[in-house]
């Protein structure tokens, strides 16, 4: 009877145990699905103030920018973020929806990755993308239709301007004749022309970048009282006479330009300059007037003037500006 027992018994307990050993991998995976996602507050805990740059949309077609996170208080390189917003999209049947960085300079190719971009179809929805901000620029999203963009917005942070591409030179609809931005009709060929002038515009405007302002606090050498009195004092030491001398302070560094009488020698004053305490020659474009005047552009402050990490782009900027300012003086004589 023992014997019967036993074998009575161990069936039971088997039974038992797999009941126990089901409900416990039920359990398991009850609280595995329950598991929450790591909260956006968690790995972006920085809200951050979107600021609207330029926007060009073919027409029924809008995107909404609704919040911006970081793991950074600001937009930086270095920073990962997280986009919120929504779209609507009627110009076409399929787009990539896609947040990209315009360079400020040359850059090699960038790796895009999952999270910054989504196929999307034609009608209205949501998106949520993540980006890592790897090089200095300004951020869009963009519908892209067939690799080429079409429409989007340029955005920033607010409060830092630097960081918002207000005006980008350039349409994703080069056909378009009026302002007003709008798709081509199906099966109608592009202006190639001007769709080859809008991109070499758009290079040329990547790689200039937008004007630096002056860093706060600004030297009290450098306002433009004082840039004129310092060109003032050398002038008057070599013995030149100065006809018309002006500052342009629409941008750092701030430039001088004007008319000289005669044809002075400039390496005397470049020389004068550089050995003036707090500034030095920066570059300078200079030319000769019918009337036997001398016409100048100028830069005399130094670059450790130059705002932090702003010696580039002042740099690029700095040539074009100073033959922009002298051929204004020439066309003015």
């Amino acid at each position: 009877m023992k014997l019967l027992r036993l074998k009575a018994i161990r069936p039971m307990a088997l039974t038992m145990m797999s009941a126990i050993c089901l409900r416990a991998a039920i359990i398991s995976a009850q609280a595995e699905e329950k598991t929450p996602e790591k909260a956006p507050e968690t790995e972006f805990p920085y809200v951050i103030q979107p600021e609207l740059g330029s926007i060009e949309f073919a027409p029924g077609d809008r995107i909404v920018i609704s919040s911006i996170r970081g793991n950074r208080e600001h937009i930086e390189r270095g920073g990962r973020y997280l986009l919120n917003g929504s779209y609507t999209f009627a110009s076409a049947d399929e787009a990539d929806l896609s947040w990209f960085m315009t360079t400020r300079g040359p850059s090699g190719a960038t790796p895009i990755a999952d999270a910054q971009h989504v196929v999307i179809k034609k009608g209205s929805g949501d998106f949520h993308l993540e980006k890592d901000i790897a090089d200095d620029g300004w951020m869009h999203i963009t519908f892209y239709v067939n690799g080429h963009s079409h429409g989007g917005i340029y955005f920033g942070e607010k409060g830092f301007e630097n960081t918002v591409l207000r005006d980008k030179g350039w349409s994703d609809f080069p056909a378009a004749s009026t302002g007003e931005a709008h798709a081509k009709p199906p099966g109608a060929r592009g202006n190639d022309r001007a769709g080859a002038s809008a991109r070499s515009n758009r290079l040329i405007m990547d790689y200039l970048g937008d004007p630096v302002r002056p860093p706060s606090p600004l030297s009290e050498a450098y306002s433009p009282a004082n840039l004129l009195a310092a060109f003032t004092a050398v002038a008057r030491k070599r013995g030149v006479e100065i006809k018309k001398l002006e500052v342009d302070d629409s941008e750092f560094p701030y430039l001088l330009s004007g008319i000289l009488a005669g044809k002075p020698d400039f390496g005397p004053l470049e020389t004068d300059l550089r050995q003036m305490k707090g500034y030095d020659y920066g570059g300078s474009v200079v030319g000769g007037a019918d009337d036997g005047s001398t016409y100048f552009s100028m830069n005399i402050i130094p670059h450790n003037q130059y705002p932090p990490g702003q010696i580039t782009a002042c740099s690029r900027r700095l040539m074009v500006r100073l033959q922009m300012l002298s051929d204004a003086i020439r066309e003015a004589k």
